[in-house]
């Protein structure tokens, strides 16, 4: 099974920016944007004998910038596609008083086969 940690931060290099598991950057100033993520579910779908050999595994994606962040989202999408997942859901969330940046969520599905 892939180690979502190290694997979702390779497939997003590319872009640049700082990209976080489960949390944000610290410091005493965001970053202009910045990429955040975790896995939402990680469920067996086929197993023998009691040994998983399929997990669906559910990845979101967080795109927090203060500026336009539609090519972000759209270079985002299409490095997560070339790497074998496929987008399920995008949506943005809406801003809380005193947030000073928009967040747009992109959830995932990938098929993880043990090797």
């Amino acid at each position: 099974m892939r180690d979502l940690m190290s694997h979702i931060p390779a497939i997003l290099e590319p872009l640049g920016l700082p990209i976080i598991f489960n949390g944000y950057p610290t410091g005493s100033e965001k970053p202009n944007q910045f990429i955040t993520f975790l896995e939402i579910s990680a469920k067996p779908i086929f197993e023998v004998g009691g040994d998983e050999l399929e997990i669906e595994r559910i990845i979101q994606i967080n795109v927090w910038s203060n500026s336009n962040y539609h090519q972000l989202a759209e270079n985002i999408k299409r490095l997560m596609g070339s790497a074998g997942y496929e987008r399920t859901l995008e949506y943005d969330e809406p801003n809380t008083t005193g947030e000073s940046h928009s967040n747009r969520v992109l959830r995932f599905v990938f098929f993880d086969e043990k090797l």
